[in-house]
């Protein structure tokens, strides 16, 4: 992904265009990881790049603890690859390749105090 824009419709019945920045992919990139793995965007790392004209996604997310999540890590590792990859084509309609996803710390993600 090299920051150029690219238009993504010219076929509205309203003259005029729409254009997503590399930015705008990145920042919808951490926002569905976000959703789908439970946590903060601040703990998301999200990087993208150009493969033969689709996107590549590496992913770096801390595992978080709650309940009614998926059993292991490897089905929360496709869950997050599905949402990403299926959020990109439907939001953006961005064709994503692979989703590279790895695991770095853990994240209780109970909402409120602990004490």
């Amino acid at each position: 992904m090299n920051g150029e824009d690219r238009v993504v419709s010219e076929t509205a019945s309203i003259p005029g265009r729409t254009v997503l920045t590399g930015r705008a992919l990145h920042r919808l990139a951490v926002a569905l990881v976000r959703e789908n793995a439970r946590v903060p965007s601040v703990s998301v790392s999200v990087s993208l790049s150009d493969r033969a004209g689709r996107l590549a996604a590496s992913v770096v997310v801390p595992v978080a603890m709650e309940a009614g999540m998926p059993d292991t890590l490897i089905e929360r590792g496709s869950a997050l690859r599905t949402a990403l990859t299926e959020g990109m084509r439907a939001l953006a309609e961005r064709d994503v390749a692979s989703v590279d996803v790895r695991f770095a710390g853990v994240r209780d993600a109970r909402k409120g105090r602990v004490t």
